[in-house]
C-alpha cells in the first residue's frame, strides 16, 4: 500500500483580498524521506515551494524548502507557511525553531492573527549589468538606477509602473547563474518599495507571486535608501502580497499573515519503503 503523508496549501504574505500571496505546500513527514522523492512530490505537486516538515522535539522542526526543479537553502514565504500550519494544528504554542540549511530559523505570532519571521540579513553589493539582462526584461538602460548581488540579481528601476509592466523572457532569464532576479522600485503612500522576482538558472520557478527570502535583501537595501528600518513592501506579481519588513544589524523581521485553503494527503509510492 503507498504511504499517505497529509499536506496543506497555504498562502503566506496575503493581502485583504482572495487568492492573493504566494502558495507553499506543507507536508509533515513521520521519517526522512530519500530526496530524489522529496524532489520528485514537489515537482509533481508544481508550488512555488513544498516545504517538509519533521519533528525535531522541544518546539523545533527539521524544514527543507523543494522548487519544483531542486532543493534551496532559504524560502521566506514557505517557512512562514508551515509555522502557520503546525499553530493552526495546535502542534506549537510558543515561538517555533526550523532547523534549516540557512542556521535557525524562527515564527511566531504577533498581534491579531499576524506571524513574524527572522531571517538573516543579506546585504547586497553593487555589481556589473549582465549582458542581455534588460533585452530579456524589456527594460530600458536609461530606466535603471542600480545593479545589486546578493542570493538575487538586484535591478533597481526608476518607476514601480516598470515593475507592475514587465512581460519577460523568462526562458533566458532562466539561463542566468543566479537564483533569481528581483526587480524593484520606490512605492507610494504607504508602500515604500515593490518589486518582483524571476527566477534563475535551474530553480523551475518563472514568477514568485511573494518572495519572502528577496526581502532580506531589499528590505536593507531600501532602509539605507530611505532612512528608515521599519518598512512596507508590496510584491507586484498577478496573485500579489504584502509584507512588513524591519531591519536590524544582523537580520529582518518579516511580517505577514496566512491563509489555508486545502487540505489532502500525498501518496508515496510503496518503492520509498524501508
Amino acid at each position: 500500500m503507498p504511504q499517505e503523508l497529509p499536506v496543506v496549501r497555504v498562502s503566506a504574505f496575503v493581502r485583504n483580498l482572495p487568492y492573493s500571496g504566494n502558495t507553499a505546500s506543507v507536508v509533515r513527514l513521520p521519517r526522512m524521506l530519500p530526496d530524489e522523492v522529496l524532489q520528485a512530490l514537489a515537482r509533481r505537486n508544481g508550488d512555488s515551494e513544498t516545504a517538509y516538515l519533521l519533528e525535531a522535539g522541544e518546539g523545533r522542526w527539521q524544514l527543507r524548502w523543494f522548487t519544483p526543479g531542486m532543493e534551496v537553502d532559504l524560502c521566506g514565504h514557505a517557512t512562514l507557511a508551515a509555522g502557520h500550519h503546525l499553530y493552526e494544528e495546535s502542534l506549537a504554542t510558543g515561538p517555533i525553531t526550523f532547523e534549516t540549511l540557512s542556521g535557525e530559523l524562527v515564527v511566531d505570532t504577533v498581534g491579531d492573527g499576524g506571524l513574524s519571521l527572522d531571517l538573516p540579513i543579506d546585504v547586497p553589493r553593487p555589481h556589473e549589468l549582465p549582458e542581455g539582462l534588460l533585452e530579456a526584461l524589456g527594460i530600458r538602460e536609461s530606466d535603471v538606477q542600480s545593479v545589486h548581488l546578493s542570493r538575487d540579481l538586484i535591478v533597481t528601476v526608476e518607476d514601480a509602473r516598470i515593475v507592475s509592466q514587465l512581460e519577460p523572457n523568462h526562458q533566458f532569464l532562466q539561463s542566468f547563474s543566479v537564483r533569481g532576479i528581483a526587480i524593484t522600485a520606490a512605492g507610494a503612500g504607504q508602500i515604500d518599495f515593490v518589486s518582483r522576482w524571476f527566477g534563475g538558472d535551474g530553480v523551475g520557478v518563472g514568477e514568485d507571486p511573494v518572495t519572502g527570502s528577496s526581502h532580506a535583501a531589499l528590505a536593507p537595501l531600501w532602509a539605507r535608501r530611505l532612512g528608515k528600518n521599519r518598512l512596507q513592501a508590496q510584491q507586484l506579481s498577478r496573485e500579489g502580497g504584502v509584507l512588513e519588513c524591519i531591519v536590524s544589524d544582523d537580520g529582518v523581521r518579516l511580517l505577514g499573515r496566512c491563509h489555508s485553503w486545502l487540505r489532502g494527503t500525498l501518496q508515496v509510492d510503496h518503492v520509498v519503503k524501508g
